[in-house]
């Protein structure tokens, strides 16, 4: 029976698009390709979300990996927080799970600049009931211990939990401390998953 619903944020709960916010910068697309390969599709990104690294580190390697385009970068780094947004649905749907009874988790890679400018501007995030977000523990998903640090800081049983994610690696790695997965692809697709699982959606929002 599943009690705990554990959610990650970007692709579940916000759409994290930065090639949309760069194309709406005006770069042509071999800057995009080429600012997106030195930062979000980076290695350098990932510690970013780790919190191991300052944000003016972060900006540094990035710039190193393409010198011509630094300022854009900079750019791009310092404005980051622009790339997400919350999508519409996404408070009413922890509402309604949490007015079923279910305890409500956040598990996601952020870095520590952008959370605060999500848990300040998103609706959702007041509603969850608690969560680890990645810079806060120096541990990124698919690491175990960030799985470890969730079950541990809010003692539930991973077996009577679900957790949803756009990224396999990540569900795999929850799999293996026994949690329920759905891949999510397509928000009204997940809650089809969740009603298979016994969850008790009770609710007709959708991805509009």
């Amino acid at each position: 029976m599943i009690k705990t619903i554990v959610l990650d944020i970007g692709q579940v709960l916000a759409d994290f698009n930065w090639k949309g916010y760069l194309e709406e910068c005006g770069y042509d697309e071999e800057t995009i390709r080429r600012i997106s390969n030195a930062t979000v599709l980076s290695n350098a990104w990932r510690e970013l979300d780790r919190g191991a690294l300052s944000d003016k580190e972060i900006t540094e390697i990035c710039c190193g990996q393409e010198p011509e385009l630094a300022e854009e970068i900079k750019a791009f780094v310092k404005n980051s927080y622009k790339t997400v947004r919350e999508y519409p649905y996404s408070a009413d749907f922890i509402k309604e799970l949490k007015k079923k009874g279910y305890k409500v988790y956040l598990l996601s890679n952020y870095g520590g600049t952008n959370y605060n400018y999500a848990r300040e501007n998103f609706k959702f995030i007041p509603y969850a009931d608690g969560g680890v977000i990645s810079y806060e523990i120096k541990r990124i998903k698919p690491e175990p211990e960030i799985y470890q640090k969730l079950i541990d800081k809010y003692d539930f049983n991973p077996k009577e939990a679900v957790f949803l994610d756009d990224c396999l690696p990540n569900l795999e790695g929850a799999k293996t401390f026994g949690f329920h997965t759905i891949h999510v692809t397509d928000f009204n697709r997940a809650l089809e998953d969740l009603e298979k699982l016994g969850v008790d959606i009770g609710w007709s929002g959708s991805c509009l």
